[in-house]
């Protein structure tokens, strides 16, 4: 008793900073777990098969709703790249699956014009898709004027990778945040093309420097 009496001050002192890490270890868990809640979550995924015949679809996983505002699509290939903004397209009512009105929120169609957008907002846990990607690679390389004959490349023309990337509105934030996701593609000469996703994961762009690089994106678009 002498001994706790003589030095309480001391145990006071360490008790008190013991007590303060404590305390800053839970507040690092609780700011972690709102920051996990509030983080954008947008994945990129092919659905319905693994060849060009599969769809793209995009999900919206954030726990708020997000704006799509772009949808830019690049082909990697063995002649230089082909880029093009997919968010508005020409209909292609063939590639709609049986449930693409229910799924699709952010989908608006114009049947009069037989365009459709996909821009608009997006509820958390919804999904939509632009069609087939063989549906977006015979638009993307329409626009280059490349001829395509049953998915290929009519000329010595080699397809190497597929790049979707999204670009969005994330609830009330002001600067638009970022998802991409690279496709392989394998193209032989007796078999249908395949898709394999190079990357696990839908690759996020959402912190000061990726959104940078996502407002690059819509520079070069506009450009």
């Amino acid at each position: 008793m002498e001994w706790l009496s003589a030095h309480s001050q001391t145990i006071s002192a360490i008790t008190s900073i013991l007590t303060l890490f404590v305390w800053f270890f839970y507040a690092q868990i609780l700011y972690r777990n709102f920051a996990r809640t509030r983080r954008p979550r947008i994945i990129i995924n092919r659905g319905h098969g693994n060849d060009l015949s599969a769809l793209c679809l995009i999900s919206n996983m954030s726990s708020e709703p997000i704006f799509l505002e772009h949808i830019i699509v690049t082909l990697h290939t063995s002649k230089g790249s082909l880029i093009n903004d997919m968010i508005d397209f020409e209909a292609d009512h063939q590639q709609d699956g049986p449930n693409s009105e229910k799924s699709s929120q952010a989908e608006n169609r114009n049947d009069s014009e037989g365009m459709r957008s996909s821009q608009g907002p997006m509820l958390p846990g919804s999904y939509s898709h632009v069609g087939s990607f063989e549906a977006i690679l015979r638009r993307l390389c329409s626009v280059h004027d490349v001829t395509l004959e049953q998915g290929r490349p009519t000329d010595d023309t080699v397809f190497h990778f597929l790049d979707i990337r999204v670009v969005a509105i994330y609830g009330s934030e002001d600067h638009p945040i970022g998802a991409a996701r690279r496709f392989r593609l394998h193209m032989n000469n007796d078999e249908a093309c395949t898709l394999v996703p190079v990357s696990l994961d839908t690759k996020r762009y959402a912190n000061r420097l990726q959104r940078w690089r996502v407002r690059q994106w819509i520079r070069h678009l506009d450009g």
